[in-house]
Formats: structure tokens, C-alpha cells, sequence
């Protein structure tokens, strides 16, 4: 099944939903209708049961090439006001991925470059061919390598040192690099891109029920930026509510009879 306006596109797949940026012909920019239409469709997905995990990739050869040109950033200047709503929406698009239930994974097919990379960034887990790189192109155009939470997430993925000297120095990250630095979980070439995403997206699937992966990324994401007894605390209450679901309870039966039977 396959839906959506034509710059995204998006197919479920067996309880994944492949969302695609879909305008290669302009290297899949962050416009403002894609992010009202993507925080929409985000939405429908966590409402979806039968949707478990999230694949997130570009048409064409180029990832996500940033902020529309002359739409978000224009020479004639926007007024502060309508400014201020844009950037905002694309930070909302950020906040979305990280609160979602759902597991979502970056499949960089290209270069992701300024709010691009940030969009990867947020994303659970993230693979890329050999052309993808991250550009933290900020710079380029006067602004500060600050946008959609790339100041908070990059640090936290690679370390505070490595963070600061390639947003300091605009830098672009390779496919191997990233992959050396922990960015990119595996490099594979680009006719298998895709299919190793979903290959993963359903080793989650078959590793948790939906509610318990959901769970898994609420704690990850707040242990980041809580202490240790606060985390723990936190946990205790996340799997006592996950031990009175089915889904704990069917598993747990069918793992007990192949203990049992063997």
C-alpha cells in the first residue's frame, strides 16, 4: 500500500512503514509543506497497530539536500515572525521522531546535508551506501550549525571533541567515517540499501512486540539526559507495566515450553 502527497511517499510492508523524501529532481529539500505533511503521517503511523518500525530514505541519489532554498532561506529576507514558525516546524519534525513509539531508521541513500543530516541524526539507527555522507553545511549560508538539535544530538553520537570540530568546520563526513564514528550502523552498496533496512527494521519486530520496543526507546532517550538512579527508578516502572501486557505473557509461555521441551 502506498499514499501519501508526491514529495512523500510511504508503503507498509509487512509492519514496516518505507517513508520516502520523494522530489530527486530537487535533491528531496525540507520544504514547508514536508514538514506539515511528514509530522502528519508520523502521527497516522503511531496510530497504526499494524505498522512496528519506520524506514526513512531518499528518492534519487541525494538523502535530504536541507532547507528549500528561497522557501525556508530567502535573499529578500522573511519576516521574523513567519521565520521563527518555519525553523520551528522543522524542529517539531525532530521532537516527532524522538517521541514516536515506533523505531525509526535512517536509510541515507546520498548526502545529507544541513537540516538533512540533522533529520538522520534524530532518527533511531541509520545506513548508508558509499555515496551518503553527512554535511554540516550550515555555515555555508551564515547560520549556526545549531538547527533541528544537531548541537544536542551529534555530541551524544560521537563525542563532544569530534561534534565541535566538524560543526565548527562545516565538515563533510564520508560514508566510512561516519561508520567508523558510529553514525552508520553498516555501509552496503545501493541496490541492497533498502532491503538491509527492512531486513533490520524486522529483526526489531521479531525481537519485541511493538509496546516493549516502544518502551525500549523511551528509556534510551531519557537516560540520556538523566542520572543513573533516576533511570533505573524510571525503569522499574516501565517493565512492571510491559509484565502485565499479552504480549509479555505469550512469549514467556511459548520460551518456557522450548526450555521445557528441551
Amino acid at each position: 500500500m502506498q499514499d501519501r502527497s508526491p514529495e512523500i511517499t510511504c508503503e507498509r510492508r509487512e509492519g514496516v512503514a518505507l517513508i520516502t523524501l520523494n522530489r530527486p529532481e530537487a535533491r528531496n529539500p525540507l520544504s514547508l509543506t514536508l514538514a506539515d505533511s511528514l509530522l502528519a503521517l508520523l502521527d497516522e503511523l503511531e496510530a497504526d497497530d499494524r505498522v512496528s518500525v519506520v524506514v526513512l530514505t531518499g528518492a534519487g541519489s541525494v538523502f535530504c539536500s536541507g532547507a528549500q532554498l528561497g522557501e525556508v532561506v530567502s535573499l529578500e529576507g522573511i519576516d521574523s515572525e513567519v521565520q521563527f514558525r518555519n525553523i520551528r516546524g522543522f524542529s517539531k519534525i525532530v521532537q516527532r521522531i524522538r517521541d514516536l513509539d515506533l523505531p525509526v531508521i535512517a536509510a541515507l541513500n546520498g548526502p545529507a546535508v544541513g537540516g538533512g543530516a540533522a533529520l538522520a541524526l534524530a532518527c533511531d539507527m541509520a545506513l548508508g551506501t558509499d555515496k551518503a555522507t553527512y554535511f554540516f553545511a550550515f555555515g555555508r549560508v551564515g547560520a549556526g550549525a545549531n538547527d533541528m538539535g544537531c548541537a544536542y544530538l551529534l555530541p551524544k553520537l560521537v563525542g563532544a571533541a569530534r561534534a565541535r570540530h566538524w560543526l565548527f568546520t562545516g565538515a563533510t563526513v564520508s560514508a566510512d567515517e561516519a561508520h567508523k564514528a558510529g553514525l552508520l550502523l553498516d555501509v552496503v552498496p545501493s541496490n541492497q540499501l533498502v532491503d538491509r533496512a527492512l531486513e533490520i527494521a524486522q529483526s526489531v519486530m521479531v525481537a519485541s512486540p511493538r509496546r516493549a520496543a516502544a518502551v525500549t526507546k523511551l528509556a534510551i532517550n531519557r537516560a540520556e539526559d538523566t542520572d543513573l538512579q533516576t533511570c533505573l527508578s524510571y525503569e522499574v516502572y516501565l517493565q512492571t507495566f510491559l509484565f502485565t501486557r499479552d504480549e509479555h505473557k505469550d512469549r514467556l509461555k511459548k520460551l518456557l515450553t522450548r526450555l521445557g521441551s528441551g
